[in-house]
């Protein structure tokens, strides 16, 4: 019995008349009749006594018209919220951006595509980029934003920003007059910066690591804003992507990229070989479409 038989049983015991239950089901008597032979067949018990032109459901057919209206009643709402989901009108979209790129034009670009699709719930999670991979991995958050080059297998990138990290030199420092600084230069200087489980960091400590050279953090923070503002409190640098220094419009500190140039690439990232749903795919064709910075030049 499937669920078209199933609503053929159900009409009946609701009509509790064969001649009516087929005209509502737009079929004829004869094919109707014959159809629920066949499924009393099936179930070895028959569902409905006559009474005159009464069909009157038996302790079976009255089993089955219960349990059968819940089926039917759950199958309707799983047809209908997949419809939905189809048309955008309702899913959900968990995603996650590191705090050091929030503050760039993902607010702004969320909020457009709520007002694109205002059924949609998004869910945003806020993490360091490597702790955002292993995040989607695990199936904790579907889309996120992170850095290149990104660490775990099993991951989808597409591109979306080409920039660099630069530092940010108060204008009292020694390196201030500076068109560019080196990695021996800032070796030799303590620096502040994003903490250990931020793809910045991690990045810096490899690049110095090949190079055979030293590096002095001294102060970590999660918050872009902050270590711009204790960097120019104590007089040291910090190192961070051009883009994000540049958002503040900084004042008594001068931006000086690397030489040579540290590149700063954001990439969506998304499961590989796993489903992502409607909302998911729809939210990353938005990033794509909305994404607008202009890269600065590298050296």
């Amino acid at each position: 019995m499937d669920i078209r038989e199933l609503r053929y049983i159900l009409e009946i015991a609701t009509q509790q008349n064969m001649t009516r239950a087929a005209g509502h089901l737009y079929i004829s008597q004869p094919a109707l009749s014959k159809i629920l032979k066949k499924i009393e067949g099936e179930l070895g018990v028959p569902l409905f006594s006559r009474d005159g032109t009464t069909m009157v459901p038996t302790e079976a057919g009255k089993i089955l018209a219960r349990w059968g209206k819940k089926i039917l009643e759950d199958f309707d709402t799983l047809h209908q919220e997949l419809s939905e989901l189809k048309q955008m009108e309702r899913g959900r979209v968990i995603f996650g951006v590191p705090p050091v790129v929030s503050v760039l034009d993902f607010p702004y670009i969320i909020g457009l595509f709520h007002k694109a699709f205002p059924k949609i719930n998004v869910q945003i999670r806020e993490a360091g980029a490597r702790s955002l991979e292993t995040m989607v991995l695990d199936g904790a958050v579907d889309v996120a934003i992170s850095m290149r080059p990104v660490l775990e297998e099993g991951l989808n990138e597409l591109l979306l920003i080409r920039d660099q990290i630069a530092c940010i030199v108060p204008c009292t420092h020694i390196f201030a007059t500076k068109k560019s600084i080196t990695l021996e230069d800032l070796s030799t200087v303590p620096i502040n910066t994003f903490p250990e489980d931020f793809a910045v960091h991690q990045y810096l400590l490899s690049k110095f690591s090949a190079a055979k050279l030293p590096i002095h953090i001294n102060i970590t923070s999660p918050t872009s804003e902050f270590l711009i503002q204790v960097s120019q409190m104590l007089g040291q640098i910090c190192v961070m992507p051009a883009p994000i220094a540049n958002h503040y419009g900084i004042s008594k500190m001068v931006v000086i990229p690397f030489e040579p140039s540290l590149p700063w690439e954001l990439c969506i990232i998304f499961k590989k070989n796993s489903f992502v749903n409607d909302a998911a795919q729809a939210l990353i064709s938005h990033i794509q479409s909305q994404i607008l910075l202009p890269p600065i030049d590298m050296l």
